[in-house]
């Protein structure tokens, strides 16, 4: 086997674990802790993980997969009012629910991946860098969520559920965002070098 085919089965295998992961997480209730009217995820957590890992391509498509099983939970399982905003079924505005269950999760993969690459060419350890990519795309990816919903469903009164998302939801995932991709992905970029 060349050098090229290993690092691309490796690459193809990691992608495939983080998918399979975020599969267990969206259909057994790790993933999406609903405490009403409250929905934390931590589906974002593979997504930002392999995007550091295997880059922006990598990151948009395990994003893509969250987005997609997000809708698909939205749809069958709500945890509460706000989830219903991502149901096309439910939402009254089908196309501004994919845009908002796809778009800003697809997003967030792309973010970690060029965070982490503009943070480590600047030459801070790997560490710190890991900590500020899942940092800066776990708020660039709540303020997407906002966004879309004020921008989409501006007739609901937002204000509390804005405040309940960025002060129980975005903490709570900011937090399990940044250490547990630090505690991830050091020791694999560590053994994927030793490897080499």
């Amino acid at each position: 086997m060349t050098t090229a085919t290993i690092r691309r089965t490796t690459r193809l295998t990691q992608l495939s674990l983080l998918a399979a992961l975020l599969a267990v997480l969206g259909f057994t209730p790790i993933g999406f802790i609903i405490i009403p009217p409250v929905s934390i995820t931590l589906m974002h957590i593979p997504v930002i993980i392999g995007a550091i890992l295997l880059g922006p391509l990598d990151g948009a498509i395990l994003g893509g997969i969250f987005g997609f099983i997000s809708l698909f939970k939205a749809v069958t399982t709500p945890g509460g009012p706000v989830d219903l905003l991502f149901s096309p079924a439910a939402s009254g505005a089908p196309l501004n629910s994919l845009i908002m269950c796809l778009v800003p999760r697809i997003l967030l993969g792309v973010i970690a991946a060029l965070v982490y690459k503009a943070v480590r060419r600047a030459g801070m350890r790997p560490e710190l860098c890991t900590g500020a990519a899942a940092a800066a795309a776990t708020i660039a990816h709540t303020v997407m969520v906002l966004g879309c919903l004020w921008l989409f469903f501006q007739a609901i009164p937002l204000k509390e559920v804005f405040l309940t998302i960025i002060g129980v939801n975005g903490l709570c995932e900011l937090a399990a965002a940044i250490i547990l991709s630090v505690f991830v992905c050091r020791p694999v970029q560590i053994f994927l070098k030793a490897g080499q």
